[in-house]
């Protein structure tokens, strides 16, 4: 990700500016570190250690809207789930719940990421924020929900108006998740429950 980008950069040039001080040599090198870096567009500041350090400490919040664009925008895996009602009538006011684990290599979109316009992260309008299902990380348990209204006798209905957006590293090739998903309405007796399997 951009953060983790920013972070071996910024190790890189502290561990650098350690060995010139060492060395007992001038900033000559830290320089030339820096241009090769950050680019000659970016001009060089005789930063201590320290202040890297804290830099680094901060990367991940620096770096948040690039992160999540990167994650959810670039790589993003986009999941539509479809129901579809086999009984006779509709079943009114419906709505379905989904419970995933969390794992380290798994990211999911709580919200969608900003839209990059012009060099600058821009928030997007109401309507297609509202439209994203609700994800809430609670307790190592990932939890989606999102209204359905009525859904028709026979006719497939997706669940989500926008996309459930994920991102999945390397460390989950090969495996599967675990969805229990619950879809319950107005004039069921009792909610559907039942499992599904994400395989990566």
């Amino acid at each position: 990700m951009p953060s983790a980008i920013e972070r071996g950069k910024l190790r890189e040039l502290i561990d650098i500016k350690k060995q010139s001080r060492e060395l007992g040599s001038t900033s000559g090198l830290a320089r030339l570190t820096h241009v090769r870096l950050f680019g000659s567009d970016n001009p060089y500041e005789d930063r201590t250690p320290t202040s890297l350090l804290q830099e680094q400490s901060a990367a991940e919040e620096t770096y948040e809207h690039d992160d999540r664009h990167f994650l959810f925008e670039t790589n993003a895996q986009k999941i539509q789930i479809i129901v579809l009602n086999q009984a006779d009538n509709p079943i009114e006011s419906a709505s379905l719940s989904l419970l995933m684990p969390q794992h380290e290599a798994f990211y999911i979109a709580n919200r969608l990421p900003k839209i990059l316009h012009d060099g600058k992260f821009v928030d997007r309008g109401p309507v297609e924020l509202g439209d994203y299902p609700s994800v809430v990380l609670k307790n190592d348990v990932i939890h989606v929900f999102c209204s359905l209204g009525d859904v028709p006798s026979g006719v497939p209905v997706p669940a989500f108006e926008r996309s459930l957006r994920i991102c999945v590293g390397t460390e989950l090739r090969g495996r599967k998740f675990g969805i229990r998903y619950v879809l319950d309405g107005k004039n069921l007796r009792r909610p559907v429950k039942g499992k599904l399997r994400l395989l990566f």
